[in-house]
Parts: structure tokens; C-alpha cells; sequence
């Protein structure tokens, strides 16, 4: 791909980082949404220039969208409002957030302006049989996070300004680095001294490392085909059985099985909701497409052998 000016939502964040080193490697000029100044060293010493602003300074997202040639949509408002933020108030910060995006992209009237948005492969309904799921795979209409409704919005809005638009889907865990939601459900077991799975843990998900997601946003960005979603997967037939036994061993506490209702009075809803959604997003489009490989180690081995080893040796032991 060229050399291109990117800017990037999202820049700070765990996924943001990985990118934008990637983005600077390749001799891209990466300028990043920064909504504190604790954030702008993540940036500068990347070689990325920050900006001060979120989602809704909406005449920063307009201006840095116009200077730019690709626009990488990667924060996401639930994370800074809380899970138990209603979801309709999550569609309408990015629905705005898009649109001044989108504007500030058309207002060069260059044709080549691209937006990448951001997605999830959980957004699919769980294939009947047990498959992979395409792209193209129904809306899971169940979920409570209706996160497919945000990639409907930006692609109608920016097709319709004739902006080339495209989402990358992400598997439910992303991982490496010794970051994400892996170390999250690490400290969660070190706190409470055990690791739980829920209703024997043969819930299979979708799993992708960092590395691997980061590399795809850009050949998204170099070959992606106008108005088409790419999932961001690497495995999709690790257990959540699996993942907790492997976490388990690393924080060295004991795995437990509990029943959904038990689970329930010991975790927030949302997490129990998470722990048995069966996803197993095909990455099949991507690889044959993009020519997209996922090298990065297995997520168990991470867990195990790689970067969460060092995580581990951070949390506070039982006396």
C-alpha cells in the first residue's frame, strides 16, 4: 500500500498500539484520538501523532477525517460508559461519531478516501450444525450488544457520500501482548481464587492475536473490496473449558464448573452471557481474498507458555 495519512480512533487503546507501530513500520503517517494526556506518550513513542478528543468532539473527528486519507474506526463508546450502558446510547455516539467522519472524508472530494469500521464475528447467529460462520451469516438477533446495527449505519451513510467503506469483524478474543480481555479474566481469578467455566465450558469461540487483527486492518485498507466485512479470526475451536483450565494453570488456581444460575450470582450477567455464546467465525474470506495468514502463537499457548506467563507473575497471591 502507499504511503498513506491514517488516523486512527481507538489509537491508545490495546489493539490501537499494535496497529499503529504497524501502520508507522510500513511508512504511514499515523495521527491518533487521544482523549487525555496520561495517553499521548503511548502515541509519540510510536512515532504517532496524538489528538485531544472521543467520540463526541465531533468537529475533531470531521477535521482529522478531511486531512486524512484512511480513517481507522476502532473505539468503541461501551468501553468508556460501562457494559451496563443502554445500547441504544452506544448505536447513537457512534452513529454520530460516523457521520462526522464520513463528512470530513467526502469533503476532499477524493474518491479514494477509505473508512475502516469495527465489528464483531459475535455479531453472527451460531450456525445450527455447529459450522463456521461466512460473513454473510444472520444477525444473531438474541445478543444484547447489537453491535451489527453501527456497521449498517456507517456503510449506508458512507456509501451514499460515496466514501469506500469496510469493517473488520474481531473474534471475541483477542489476545497476545500479555493484554485484552485474556489478563482481565486472569486478574478476575486471581481475585477470586478460582477460574470459572459455565455449564461444562463446550461453548467453542472465535480467537485471533493481536499481531494477527492488526495486520488484517491494513490489508483491509490495501485490497478490501467497498461495502464488505472481514472477520479477524484465527482459531474457532477452542473451548471456554479450555481457556479457563489454561488460565487456571497460569494463575495457579483451580478450575470450576458451575451451572449458568450459579454463575449468575457470582459474575455480572454480561460475562455469564459471554462465557456460553458459541462462536466460530470462518476467516475463509479474508485468507482467500486479502491473502491474510494468521501466524500468531495459539491462544492456549499464550496463555501457558507465552506473554500471560509474566501477567501471572504480577497478580496478588493468597498469603
Amino acid at each position: 500500500m502507499p504511503q498513506t495519512r491514517i488516523f486512527i480512533t481507538g489509537a491508545t487503546g490495546y489493539l490501537g498500539q499494535v496497529l499503529t507501530e504497524f501502520a508507522i513500520a510500513q511508512g504511514h503517517t499515523v495521527r491518533g484520538l487521544s482523549r487525555k494526556e496520561a495517553n499521548d506518550a503511548k502515541l509519540t513513542r510510536l512515532g504517532a501523532t496524538p489528538v485531544r478528543g472521543d467520540l463526541e468532539t465531533l468537529d475533531v473527528l470531521k477535521s482529522e477525517s478531511a486531512q486524512a486519507d484512511i480513517v481507522i474506526h476502532l473505539a468503541d463508546a461501551l468501553l468508556g460508559l460501562g457494559f451496563d450502558t443502554p445500547y441504544d446510547k452506544v448505536l447513537a455516539i457512534d452513529a454520530a461519531a460516523v457521520d462526522a467522519m464520513v463528512a470530513g472524508l467526502q469533503s476532499s472530494g477524493d474518491e479514494a478516501k477509505t473508512l475502516i469500521t469495527t465489528s464483531g464475528t459475535l455479531m453472527a447467529r451460531p450456525d445450527p450444525n455447529g459450522e463456521e460462520t461466512s460473513e454473510d451469516a444472520p444477525d444473531n438477533l438474541d445478543s444484547p450488544i447489537t453491535r451489527y446495527k453501527a456497521w449498517d449505519y456507517a456503510k449506508a451513510v458512507a456509501e451514499k457520500a460515496g466514501v469506500r467503506v469496510m469493517c473488520v469483524r474481531l473474534a471475541p478474543f483477542v489476545y497476545g501482548r500479555g493484554g485484552s480481555g485474556i489478563k482481565m479474566f486472569m486478574q478476575g481469578a486471581a481475585t477470586s481464587k478460582v477460574a470459572i467455566y459455565v455449564d461444562g465450558g463446550s461453548t467453542r469461540t472465535t480467537t485471533v492475536h493481536v499481531d494477527d487483527a492488526a495486520r488484517l486492518y491494513l490489508l483491509v485498507a490495501e485490497k478490501g473490496r467497498g461495502g464488505e466485512a472481514y472477520n479477524a479470526s484465527g482459531e474457532t475451536n477452542v473451548t471456554m473449558k479450555e481457556l479457563q483450565e489454561a488460565i487456571a494453570e497460569t494463575v495457579g488456581v483451580p478450575a470450576l464448573n458451575l451451572s449458568k444460575e450459579d454463575a449468575s450470582a457470582k459474575m455480572p450477567p454480561f460475562f455469564v452471557n459471554f462465557l456460553v455464546s458459541e462462536n466460530r467465525g470462518s476467516n475463509k474470506k479474508a485468507v482467500s481474498e486479502l491473502g491474510w495468514q494468521p501466524t500468531g502463537s495459539g491462544i492456549i499457548d499464550e496463555i501457558r507458555k507465552g506473554s500471560y506467563v509474566e501477567v501471572a507473575k504480577t497478580l496478588p497471591k493468597e498469603e
